[in-house]
């Protein structure tokens, strides 16, 4: 018989080895973002980088790109009230990301 390892330990190890290796602030930003926007934009809009504390975001189409445009004051906000002064977000810069095609 197999024995199966529970997803949430899994992830906690990943967490802790990444943050062993210096992305600790990468995987804090990535958790306040999904917090910041909610659960249907986090689907809809994914990290794809973070750059002298620019985060670049892909977006599914032009509709959620509005939407976030709409939010971007707020969201980063939300994002830096959780940060120390040297990892706060200074812009968020929203890009559409190549189009999907399902078959």
């Amino acid at each position: 018989m197999s024995s199966f390892t529970h997803i949430g330990n899994i992830i906690e190890s990943l967490i802790k080895d990444l943050s062993q290796k210096g992305f600790s602030r990468e995987i804090k930003i990535g958790l306040l973002w999904n917090r910041a926007v909610g659960g249907i934009l986090s689907k809809k809009a994914l990290i794809n980088k973070l750059e002298n504390n620019i985060l670049f975001v892909n977006v599914e189409n032009s509709v959620w790109l509005q939407e976030l445009i709409l939010q971007k004051s707020k969201i980063i906000y939300r994002i830096n009230k959780k940060l120390n002064h040297q990892d706060k977000i200074k812009d968020i810069i929203f890009s559409i990301s190549a189009k999907r095609i399902h078959i």
